[in-house]
């Protein structure tokens, strides 16, 4: 039989999807039985099966260049893969074919495998059938599944998918959750760091850039130059540390992994986690060898903070439709890059359309999930995602509460950590502004909240 293509289905930031049918086959008498206007030769009977196939599982495709653009904005390409078909239409072996692949490694081992689970009704047994699919690349992207990030471990090869944690021989490992590579901001990264049982990141500082740490799971320590004394830090605790400041994160657990957001403004740092041997990383990453020469950074680049989120009062946000916890400001850190909130938004909340002016804004969502409107799209999100809003992007959010067992009740609160950039700081070197004499006590005020 000749091979031939259909008419390409296409989803809006989705893959393209066309296929082709190759080898002998014989189709199903009773697949076209009863239909109104049935095919005129077996070739678009059998490009109409092949359609049927991809738009039943094409949401396996999309989810695989969901995964894939999680890393990378600028994924694109091309692939095919051959499925032979058994009994009742079940696909039997996956091949992927060489030829016409300009697609990522991963994003095509994703379609590979997840195709070992289709069915291509209306085929007798035996048939093959080459399926070829077409990436295009993205413009923006506004959400991001921590789970869909490569977990990296820092001078590693090429990172594949792993389980949450640190293998055995890493200390740490990183996700790099948003930066100018797979969001396309251009002053502000996150990162998600998790740190082994007993496990430390070494002494080292980001001459740049100031640091914020965020921990969501387990207990640890921010150590700094000797005679500093370690600031112990808890869940739901926040860190400031300047640019220039010598320091040594440490898990305490011996059991459990601690997991931190880590957010670098500007951004530098986390290209190190991309490619050890990026130049500009490499000066932003800066290991200490030697601790005993480590120094504190000169004065005006900032003060070392830890606020705890339970002792911080909360205030109206959002005009009444949620609550802040200001943790992390310029009156507390002496830097005006970026302000960190903790929001709390009752269920059903709903935040009307607005932007931030010329911030850039990323929540991250601990607990709850909902729905996020940008122009005429709306993205759908769970906890743990990241919700990325370049400077002057308007946009609105609907909170609700997560689904759970049956037996568990609801959350009736949706959490989220907010990172919001300064305009004015944007672009600058951590933009020192001059410090509170009480800064590294004093509670930050609402002035970062953003209406």
């Amino acid at each position: 039989m000749q091979a031939m293509r259909p008419p390409a289905a296409r989803r809006t930031a989705a893959p393209t999807i066309g296929c082709m049918v190759v080898a002998s086959m014989t189709l199903a008498a009773s697949t076209f039985a009863g239909s109104a206007q049935p095919p005129t030769s077996e070739a678009q009977r059998a490009a109409q099966i092949i359609e049927r196939a991809l738009q039943k599982h094409g949401s396996d495709v999309h989810r695989c260049f969901e995964k894939a653009l999680a890393d990378r904005l600028d994924t694109s390409g091309k692939l095919e893969i051959e499925v032979e078909v058994g009994l009742a239409g079940h696909v039997t072996a996956v091949k992927l074919l060489p030829h016409g692949q300009s697609a990522p490694v991963g994003l095509s081992a994703c379609v590979q495998k997840a195709a070992t689970g289709w069915t291509v009704e209306g085929i007798e047994p035996g048939a093959k059938v080459v399926l070829p699919f077409s990436f295009q690349q993205q413009a923006s992207q506004f959400v991001v599944k921590a789970e869909d990030a490569p977990e990296r471990v820092l001078g590693a090869g090429s990172p594949g998918k792993a389980k949450p944690g640190p293998k055995r021989d890493a200390p740490f490992t990183v996700k790099v959750l948003a930066d100018e590579i797979n969001v396309r901001v251009p002053d502000i990264s996150l990162t998600q760091l998790n740190i082994g049982p007993a496990s430390r990141v070494a002494m080292h500082r980001h001459p740049r850039s100031g640091k914020v740490l965020y921990l969501l799971k387990g207990h640890a320590r921010l150590l700094g130059p000797a005679g500093v004394a370690p600031i112990k830090l808890d869940e739901g605790m926040a860190a400031f540390v300047p640019a220039g400041y010598p320091h040594v994160i440490e898990n305490m657990g011996r059991q459990s992994t601690a997991v931190f957001l880590q957010a670098f403004v500007p951004p530098g740092p986390e290209r190190v986690y991309r490619d050890s041997t990026d130049a500009r990383g490499r000066e932003d990453f800066e290991v200490i060898r030697d601790s005993t020469t480590a120094k504190l950074p000169p004065e005006g680049s900032g003060h070392v903070v830890a606020v705890t989120a339970s002792e911080v009062a909360a205030v109206p946000a959002f005009a009444g439709k949620g609550t802040a916890k200001p943790l992390l400001d310029a009156k507390a850190t002496g830097c005006e890059a970026v302000t960190v909130n903790l929001l709390e938004f009752p269920v059903n909340a709903e935040v009307p359309r607005h932007d931030h002016g010329r911030s850039t804004e990323i929540l991250y969502v601990v607990a709850g999930e909902g729905k996020l409107t940008v122009g005429s799209e709306d993205y759908p999100f769970a906890s743990d995602t990241v919700l990325v809003l370049p400077a002057g992007q308007p946009h609105a959010i609907k909170f609700v509460a997560e689904k759970t067992d049956k037996a568990e009740k609801p959350p009736e609160k949706v959490v989220a950590v907010q990172f919001l950039t300064s305009a004015r700081a944007a672009g600058t070197a951590s933009s020192p502004v001059a410090p509170s004499k009480s800064a590294t006590k004093a509670r930050p005020t609402p002035a970062g909240i953003a209406p």
